[in-house]
């Protein structure tokens, strides 16, 4: 696993800053598939994308954001192809393979229990080798928010901190 450095915190935690912060954002997912939600998604990666890359002063931003990203079911192949692990191989919703090899985890659910799910996926993402760090973001869709209210319970709060410390996966629920 990659150690993380201030630049490589930044960049994951500002990915998602970007992406929940952003007019596009669906709130409210309750009538959206995840597949439909994901594809709302995927622009805004690639527009967070274009913007660092500008910010780093590529003379083509758009091209080298485009060439950074891989959403699960991209037509052609992006990079390796990936070993398996336990008879599978490890593909994220999306990868973004530049400035860090980073593996994007998009779930939505009433019930936590699709949370341990993404964890576990999100954890082999890492522990493979595969990538460097892990951003999963978990939609809840209970209606009294308490899969999102529960990760600020001690144990809960222990895990999450744990996933970021010592697997390099940044949880974070909307």
């Amino acid at each position: 696993m990659k150690m993380k450095s201030a630049k490589a915190i930044s960049f994951v935690s500002e990915l998602h800053d970007f992406i929940v912060n952003d007019p596009q954002f669906r709130k409210n997912t309750a009538t959206r598939t995840e597949t439909q939600i994901q594809a709302e998604i995927r622009p805004l990666i690639i527009r967070y994308l274009e913007n660092h890359f500008s910010g780093l002063s590529f003379s083509d931003a758009v091209a080298k954001a485009n060439k950074s990203f891989y959403w699960e079911g991209q037509e052609g192949s992006f990079g390796r192809i990936r070993d398996t692990t336990f008879g599978s191989r490890n593909y994220p919703d999306f990868i973004i393979k530049e400035p860090y090899a980073v593996a994007v985890e998009y779930k939505q659910s009433p019930n936590g229990s699709v949370v341990k799910h993404g964890v576990g996926q999100s954890m082999m993402h890492t522990l493979s080798g595969d990538f460097d760090f892990v951003y999963f973001l978990f939609h809840d869709q209970s209606k009294d928010k308490r899969i999102e209210k529960s990760a600020k319970g001690e144990s809960e709060s222990a895990i999450i901190n744990r996933m970021w410390t010592d697997f390099n996966v940044l949880i974070r629920f909307v």
